[in-house]
């Protein structure tokens, strides 16, 4: 780190891929800061003082197919910074957010968007995304949840942590105890969603959550095509200490490269963020 960044406790790497056998990448993410005053974009790498700062990290998948997929995953991420901005410039202080509140709210809305659009145009008339959205403050992370994209928690003392549930049959079963998580990877409702944005289906609620992070803790955001590629011991070796061969890679970039070599049949999109001491 330069002089500058050691006063910076939070660093994040973004990577997307259209994978090995897809023309379209209906994935999107979202990186963004904010405050009472002021919002901005982030790049696909950096760090930051966190400090009074707000930090929004998101990835999303898109349903119905090509390029109304890609349009789904584009216009959910693209609504999260339209509706913050409208939250704050109606006057509402950061220290009186209702996270849960705020966060199922956005979740509505983006559903109720993406069906108005499709209600207007045949070929979008099943278009949907999945979300799982992050929100960091103080190092405390609030998430929203909905579909198969995941937020992974690294701890940094201790194993990974699926913090999202899978909203697929599959999963479900597993939840059940009919079917095995080794055999879920590979079962034919594996893809089948069951909760999502959009999607001609009634709003679901999402899954909410909040977490305490550490010092050295990470967050891993990433969409279906990583987990279709690796299992989540291979995500945390590749974040917390990867092999020789990726060590030219940021962390991001070598999750998609990992799960690119290991299937690459879907979109890849990886988020890693990393609280500094």
């Amino acid at each position: 780190m330069s002089g500058m960044d050691k006063m910076h406790d939070i660093k994040w790497t973004a990577q997307t891929n259209p994978g090995r056998y897809r023309r379209n990448n209906e994935d999107s993410f979202l990186l963004m800061m904010f405050d009472e005053c002021e919002l901005c974009y982030l790049g696909k790498e950096g760090t930051a003082l966190s400090g009074k700062n707000h930090f929004i990290f998101a990835v999303s998948d898109g349903i119905g197919g090509a390029e109304a997929g890609e349009y789904a995953s584009q216009s959910a991420l693209r609504s999260i910074s339209d509706l913050i901005s409208r939250e704050f410039h109606r006057g509402r202080k950061v220290s009186q957010i209702d996270y849960n509140k705020i966060l199922t709210a956005f979740c509505r809305q983006i559903h109720d968007a993406i069906l108005k659009v499709s209600s207007h145009y045949q070929e979008c008339c099943n278009m949907g995304a999945t979300l799982s959205i992050g929100w960091i403050h103080q190092r405390v992370l609030h998430f929203a949840h909905l579909g198969d994209s995941r937020i992974y928690h690294l701890p940094s003392k201790g194993s990974i942590d699926q913090l999202t549930n899978d909203h697929t049959v599959a999963a479900r079963k597993v939840r059940e105890g009919k079917l095995s998580s080794e055999k879920a990877r590979r079962h034919p409702s594996n893809n089948v969603l069951e909760k999502s944005i959009g999607s001609g289906r009634a709003c679901s609620s999402p899954q909410l959550g909040r977490l305490t992070l550490g010092q050295e803790d990470r967050l891993v955001f990433c969409t279906d095509g990583v987990a279709d590629g690796i299992t989540p011991y291979t995500v945390e070796k590749t974040v917390s200490k990867p092999p020789p061969y990726l060590k030219d890679l940021n962390p991001a970039e070598a999750v998609v490269k990992e799960a690119l070599d290991a299937s690459g049949k879907d979109n890849i999109t990886a988020i890693v963020v990393e609280l500094c001491p």
